[in-house]
């Protein structure tokens, strides 16, 4: 066994093995300490000029309207857009146990929800779109003091590092679907609904940060199914609402760029009551209305200044 022939194969076996070593290495350090991604700026009004139609069909429709009409759109929506600081003074104020946060998962999303909503606001339980051992390595990363890691391609250490330092307390936990429950015949949404009473806390406000569309009034989505599943004096007390960038949606950035245009210009806005809002509004923006208003009865906008960045940073 001492032959050349022994010694090559034992080398080229060995050469594989350090091969496959450095490979299994190199997988592991990418997966565990991904690079933060960098998202580009751009700083254009008009970012979907498909979409950007609809704005300008909309300034024309309400350049033809008679004055009195004018004035009553713009009135409405100056009180019924509020700022995001009013909001938040509403919500401390209200008794409200479940809030389902519809979310696009990225960096910009993230960043506002840690630096302008979950930085000034203190839920009790804040539940997220993981399994709960996966929760479990985000929260011992976050305690390693690491800076970035990413949940559903958007980082989330932020996030956890803002709610914990502004409350202690607060009890973090997973929804997400596991193994087990995809061997039965329900669906996913339907796990999480499962999962999330198997953790919810009577007389406690429960934040659920997830994917937008769970968070729709739609059939058989997350929300839907809690709302259908709660007590009559519970329904009164859950909300869904969405969280989205003025052009991270081609209606929104229509329906933004109408309001600068006609003299509403708003920082980070919220709609509290998206069924309040003037007439006319569903009737110039249909597709915002079909895609957003009807699915949820809240919604937060926040906005970019023109270098690409959130107001005030």
């Amino acid at each position: 066994m001492n032959s050349p022939l022994a010694r090559a194969i034992s080398a080229m076996f060995g050469g594989c093995f350090f091969v496959l070593l450095f490979l299994f290495i190199y997988d592991w350090v990418v997966a565990e300490y991904p690079r933060r991604p960098t998202e580009l700026s751009n700083p254009e009004r008009i970012q979907y000029p498909f979409y950007h139609e609809q704005a300008t069909k909309a300034l024309q429709r309400f350049s033809r309207l008679p004055e009195p009409e004018k004035a009553a759109i713009k009135d409405s929506l100056n009180s019924d857009l509020i700022s995001l600081e009013q909001w938040l003074t509403h919500l401390e104020k209200s008794d409200y146990q479940i809030i389902c946060m519809g979310e696009i998962h990225a960096e910009s999303t993230r960043k506002f929800l840690a630096e302008e909503f979950f930085a000034k606001f203190n839920p009790d339980v804040l539940l997220l779109e993981a399994t709960p051992e996966n929760l479990q390595r985000l929260i011992d990363r976050m305690h390693a003091g690491r800076d970035y890691f990413p949940l559903l391609n958007a980082d989330i250490m932020n996030i956890l590092r803002t709610v914990k330092s502004r409350n202690p307390t607060i009890e973090i936990r997973g929804i997400e679907e596991i193994e087990e429950q995809r061997k039965r015949s329900i669906s996913r949404d339907q796990s999480m609904a499962q999962n999330f009473w198997d953790r919810f806390q009577p007389g406690k406000l429960h934040i659920i940060l997830i994917g937008a569309l769970h968070c729709t009034n739609g059939p058989n989505w997350l929300f839907k199914i809690l709302f259908d599943q709660a007590s009559l004096p519970l329904k009164e007390q859950m909300l869904n609402l969405r969280v989205l960038g003025e052009h991270q949606n081609g209606p929104m950035e229509a329906f933004v760029y109408f309001m600068d245009e006609i003299g509403i210009e708003k920082r980070h806005f919220v709609i509290p009551d998206t069924s309040s809002l003037h007439p006319r509004i569903y009737e110039l923006f249909q597709m915002l209305n079909w895609q957003t208003l009807e699915k949820y009865r809240s919604l937060v906008i926040f906005r970019m200044n023109k270098n690409g960045h959130a107001p005030g940073h």
